[in-house]
């Protein structure tokens, strides 16, 4: 049997996907705020995908979390406060 790049030769780059009214009216408005286009924020959420393609974030959890049991909460929770507070200075 043929792969399906063998029997297709020719690719429009023109994909049409139906969404709920819901997610079509936040990502109109999400567009509009960032100044892009709902088709500009759709393909940057299918290459993000593809770039995460295999990756699993509970394998990298669980590491963190095996290597960190014996800090305590109040410790993890002024660490996790710092790096949100410096994510969003770098907005």
């Amino acid at each position: 049997m043929l792969a399906l790049r063998d029997r297709m030769k020719t690719y429009s780059g023109k994909i049409l996907i139906r969404v709920p009214s819901s997610l079509h009216r936040d990502l109109a408005e999400e567009a509009f705020r960032s100044g892009r286009s709902i088709n500009a924020l759709c393909l940057e959420a299918l290459i993000a995908r593809r770039a995460l393609k295999g990756y699993d974030p509970w394998r990298a959890i669980e590491k963190i979390w095996r290597e960190n049991r014996g800090v305590p909460p109040d410790r993890v929770a002024e660490d996790v406060a710092a790096a949100l507070r410096e994510a969003r200075r770098g907005r």
